[in-house]
């Protein structure tokens, strides 16, 4: 049958990029850029994602972890708006979302993310009424690239896995889905995005232009 759904991760991809202020912040204190987002790649944060630790607790962490390592305060609650300035949705994927609920394709949310996120997305900053599913990791305990969490999604999608086309910015994450059995695709822009959707039959192509032979292709 091939692909009828798509699933989309939150974080850097129907948002802008979640680390960005973080490597700001760290530049400025002199530490390595990826101080922070190591951190939030880190052991403490994924208890964060599957909902065993608060954000306040990752901040202490991360504030005291990097005060015993680098001998430099860390400003907690600058720290906690630098995770908050990664809640800025992409304009253009909320449009694809409608576009493609409008085509009657289901379209789901898997996301590894802290139980204190869920006020902010449910707010009104995306349509979550056009999503069949939303898998989040605080909720269900399990968090990307385990093998489980996919079996989670496609079960409340109601696909089979082979049937979901997925988009994550994190190769670990997309590997995982592809391990499960689901289409995953590295997430680079909106763009490439809407171009695989239309690819796999979920959006009309665009018209070539005039005196085209070519067509519309993938690129």
């Amino acid at each position: 049958m091939g692909v009828v759904a798509v699933v989309f991760d939150m974080g850097g991809v129907l948002t802008i990029d979640p680390f960005e202020a973080c490597r700001n912040y760290a530049g400025e204190l002199g530490l390595p850029a990826e101080t922070f987002v190591e951190q939030l790649r880190g052991p403490v944060f994924a208890e964060v994602e599957t909902g065993a630790r608060s954000v306040r607790d990752f901040l202490k962490f991360a504030c005291r972890d990097v005060a015993e390592r680098f001998d430099v305060p860390v400003d907690i609650r600058r720290l906690a708006d630098c995770l908050a300035a990664g809640q800025q949705v992409r304009p253009e994927m909320v449009d694809l979302v409608v576009e493609l609920t409008d085509r009657r394709v289901p379209v789901g949310l898997l996301t590894n993310n802290a139980r204190e996120a869920r006020s902010w997305w449910n707010s009104g900053v995306l349509p979550i009424d056009r999503f069949t599913a939303v898998v989040d990791s605080s909720q269900v305990g399990l968090r990307k690239p385990d093998p489980r969490i996919y079996a989670v999604t496609a079960e409340r999608m109601g696909r089979r896995p082979d049937e979901l086309l997925y988009f994550d910015d994190m190769a670990d994450n997309v590997a995982g889905a592809g391990a499960a059995g689901l289409i995953a695709e590295l997430f680079t822009d909106p763009d490439h995005c809407r171009r695989l959707c239309t690819w796999h039959g979920l959006l009309a192509a665009a018209l070539p232009p005039p005196g085209s032979a070519a067509g519309w292709e993938m690129k």
